[in-house]
């Protein structure tokens, strides 16, 4: 009976966690962000590892993006293994930001909008955006 509860209880902190993280992709748009611009091919060399971002103004990737660019476009992942199994890689041609705008305010940070999914509110924090700012600028859409 004992083995049983803590059994239990074991499952309930893995899968509890895990239906949370699931949820926020679907709420956040990551999901939608990787169902229109889905990573085909590799990931280019990490600019970035625990990387800040938020969706919707509210949730909050906080350390847990993987951020990269080239003269191509924007690269995200999430964290191995916490979040990559329901994080989609994303690929973000330049041609396709129609706008990098900055945010002032309580939330500072670049949000991020898209042709494809323009109704996904992403920003990434202003030192990860640092990381990919010179790409974005020689692709003309530099944010300032």
């Amino acid at each position: 009976m004992k083995e049983s509860v803590i059994l239990i209880a074991l499952m309930s902190g893995i899968a509890l966690p895990s239906v949370i993280i699931f949820l926020l992709s679907k709420i956040s748009g990551w999901s939608t962000l990787a169902e229109q611009y889905p990573l085909r091919g590799g990931f280019p060399k990490t600019k970035k590892r625990f990387g800040y971002g938020f969706f919707r103004g509210w949730v909050g990737y906080n350390g847990v993006i993987i951020v990269g660019s080239d003269q191509s476009g924007l690269y995200l992942r999430a964290m191995p293994v916490i979040l990559s199994f329901c994080h989609a890689p994303i690929y973000i041609p330049w041609p396709e930001i129609s706008a990098i705008e900055p945010l002032s305010g309580w939330i500072r940070g670049y949000r991020i909008r898209t042709a494809q999914a323009a109704n996904v509110n992403f920003a990434l924090r202003p030192q990860t955006f640092a990381v990919i700012r010179e790409d974005a600028k020689s692709a003309g859409v530099s944010g300032e």
